[in-house]
């Protein structure tokens, strides 16, 4: 790595050269005998390096050992910095421009490394603040709590709120814009969450395109300063007919009798954005719109909402606010609440993938926190309109001062329970191994501890196992009733789970790896509901690693113009963004470590591709197939197990794997470019950076913000 931190000292000695190159070798669990000497050269030459390292010595680390920043150019800094001296130390990192402290955080112990002297590395995420985004030129130095330095300090950054193009001149069309573009879609940047005011204020602009000529009712409804909202409507010109001051039945009545092409409810005192409803009319172009709503805003702080996503909607109520439908819609509804309302409209267009249009702006301020009535109001219409779509689904309330905290007022569990149709399925679970009969045993067993389906195959699949541990425990599970498939050969995951598949008895499939271990009783039961629900096409359980934090919690499309984990910065008991570690949703796509589907639909979409996608992002490929069939992806948090990620398989550790999963990346990019950045179930609105996690920050620059279904592949993408 680069030592930029020494370049100043080299030139005061008259060196040519424009940097130091430091390193770090990692000897895990080597011992140097007493007296043997370590030396080092530079490979593919004779330069040896100067120094030696002498077993049965005590060696202190340098600065260049202990500590890392890095950065994009951009306003986010990450690193990692070693507690040497002082065990379980909280340590504070500082950036600063001079000796102006320009902004801090606190690192979070990580996982220990396997060295004598390290107590745990402390990872961090640095947001710099939006004032430095001003395409100046910014020298940073990075410092730990003690005022010394770290490796790779100073960084220098420049860029622009509205990205790189903005720094550029020439026209918007012009080769070097065109490239900066391509850049920016490959190293994305971000904003701290903290500068969403600078941020707004950037981008939240008027309409570039003339609204259609549509009207609009507006119902005020429940109590609350009835002036501030009439206020925030822009003064009700002739489109804008206000209807408040009675019960919601005669309100509504009284809105579609006026003849109006929209109807909208706002609570008293809350307030829409400017240009609101300008943004709602461009969104009802398209005559197969029948709903739309909006981002809302809460003391400050955004709810960047997923499209149109049924199973988080109940478990949220994220569609409320601004919601807007279209008069026709709404002429024979009957409710006697707003909410009721708006969750009778929901329901009649469940599962029509165009009639429900999001429009990804926060055009919606609250002013005041939704009161005990109006929750528990809230709760019936959403129970209601489950039971409508869903009669064997219910909705179970979850009461938590920590959901309140993180903007989830509304969180609900949708619980769905297999009926006895559901039970006389065959599931078959297949899992894939090589040797690590400890992994695989614990799998096992943790399975059969906490899984009591009446019909469940259990398919293991040998991967050219050698070890004699793992051939006698082959031999007992044979003895046992489980079948074990030999499959010799290079390792190819996706060619592995399409012929045991093929050979599987269960019409539903589960793909387990062999790291995997169940945590409860229930796991399978709600996955398969799951499953059964109309339209759902696979499943997911949140997998977590052994230390509690989250490993999967479901596929973000786009990290890095590729495609990650949700969830990867939180803990089992966190709310995450607006409850999204906590309640059942519906994702792009969900992780072959745990990933369940119907065997036709398996066989339906082609399986996994073993030619594309060997090893990695054959779960993304298979995911996204089933979303161009138009069914849905859910998760669930209701199903938990542990995954410890790549333990048998290893990492990308060496230039062949490296290799094999850049080809695995391009052929994604390939195949799915088109959708990669328009993941439904997240927001164009927030970070694809790689080394942030998601809802960590604001995309800088957003991408299209343009109104969307919950479509996964539409005309404007498909390829």
């Amino acid at each position: 790595m680069a030592r930029s931190d020494l370049n100043e000292i080299f030139s005061a000695l008259g060196a040519n050269t424009d940097s130091c190159h430091g390193f770090i070798a990692d000897l895990g669990d080597l011992e140097l005998p007493e007296g043997a000497v370590l030396t080092a050269r530079v490979a593919n030459t004779e330069a040896a390096l100067a120094g030696h390292l002498v077993g049965g010595t005590s060696v202190t680390p340098s600065a260049a050992a202990t500590s890392t920043v890095f950065s994009d150019g951009g306003l986010r800094l990450h690193g990692w910095a070693v507690d040497v001296g002082t065990p379980n130390r909280t340590l504070t990192v500082r950036a600063l421009i001079g000796h102006e402290l320009v902004a801090e955080c606190q690192a979070n112990i990580m996982a220990p490394f396997a060295r004598a002297y390290v107590e745990g590395p402390h990872g961090f995420d640095l947001a710099l603040p939006a004032s430095l985004a001003d395409g100046e030129v910014h020298r940073i130095r990075v410092t730990d709590g003690d005022g010394h330095e770290l490796n790779g300090s100073p960084l220098t950054i420049c860029c622009s709120l509205s990205g790189l193009r903005k720094l550029l001149p020439g026209p918007p069309d012009s080769l070097a814009h065109r490239i900066a573009e391509v850049y920016e879609r490959y190293v994305p940047r971000s904003l701290g969450l903290q500068d969403y005011a600078a941020w707004s204020r950037e981008f939240d602009t008027a309409p570039e395109v003339p609204a259609p000529a549509l009207s609009t009712a507006v119902i005020i409804t429940g109590p609350g300063d009835t002036a501030i909202t009439r206020t925030s409507l822009g003064g009700a010109p002739d489109a804008i007919k206000v209807f408040d001051g009675a019960p919601f039945p005669a309100l509504l009545a009284a809105a579609v009798a006026a003849g109006t092409d929209l109807i909208a409810c706002v609570r008293a005192g809350d307030t829409l954005a400017p240009h609101a409803l300008a943004y709602v009319h461009e969104a009802f172009a398209s005559g197969e719109t029948q709903i739309t709503y909006t981002d809302s805003e809460f003391a400050g702080v955004p709810w960047f909402k997923p499209a149109w996503n049924p199973d988080y909607a109940l478990s949220s109520d994220y569609p409320l606010e601004l919601m807007v439908v279209r008069s026709s819609a709404a002429s024979d509804a009957s409710a006697a609440t707003a909410a009721a309302f708006a969750w009778q409209m929901l329901a009649a267009h469940w599962l029509e993938q165009t009639a429900i249009v999001h429009i990804p702006r926060v055009l919606y301020q609250y002013r005041s926190p939704l009161t005990a009535e109006e929750r528990a109001i809230r709760d019936a219409a959403a129970a209601a309109a489950l039971a409508s779509v869903e009669p064997g689904s219910t909705l179970l309330p979850v009461r938590s001062a920590h959901a309140a905290a993180q903007g989830c007022e509304a969180a609900r569990r949708v619980q769905v329970v297999a009926d006895d149709t559901a039970k006389k399925l065959a599931v078959t679970l297949i899992i894939p191994t090589r040797d690590h009969a400890a992994l695989l045993e614990r799998c096992i067993s943790t399975i059969r501890q906490y899984t009591n389906w009446p019909r469940l195959e259990l398919i293991v699949v040998d991967n050219g196992s050698v070890e004699q541990a793992t051939l006698e425990y082959f031999a007992a599970l044979l003895a046992e009733g489980v079948r074990v498939l030999p499959m010799p050969g290079p390792f190819n995951y996706a060619d592995l789970n399409n012929r045991a598949v093929a050979a599987a008895s269960g019409e539903i499939i589960g793909l387990i790896n062999n790291d995997i271990e169940a945590l409860h009783e229930g796991w399978l039961d709600e996955i398969v509901a799951q499953l059964m629900r109309p339209n759902v096409g696979a499943v997911g359980a949140k997998l977590l690693w052994p230390n509690g934090m989250v490993q999967h919690g479901g596929i973000l499309l786009g990290v890095g113009n590729v495609a990650g984990h949700f969830g990867n910065r939180l803990a089992d008991a966190d709310w995450g963004d607006h409850g999204r570690n906590q309640l059942v949703q519906q994702v792009s796509g969900v992780t072959a470590a745990c990933l369940f589907l119907r065997k036709s639909d398996f066989e339906a979409v082609g399986g996994m591709d073993a030619a594309a996608f060997p090893v990695a992002f054959n779960d993304v490929d298979l995911c996204l197939k089933i979303r161009a069939m138009g069914k849905a992806i859910v998760w669930t948090p209701q199903a938990k197990l542990l995954h410890a990620e790549s333990a048998s398989r290893g990492h990308e550790d060496t230039p062949q794997k490296r290799a094999r999963s850049q080809r695995e990346i391009e052929q994604l990019r390939q195949r799915w470019g088109g959708v990669l950045l328009r993941d439904p179930a997240y927001h164009p609105s927030l970070n694809l950076d790689p080394n942030s996690h998601a809802f960590g920050g604001l995309a800088m620059p957003p991408r299209s913000r343009a109104p969307r279904t919950g479509l996964l592949v539409t005309k404007e993408n498909k390829q």
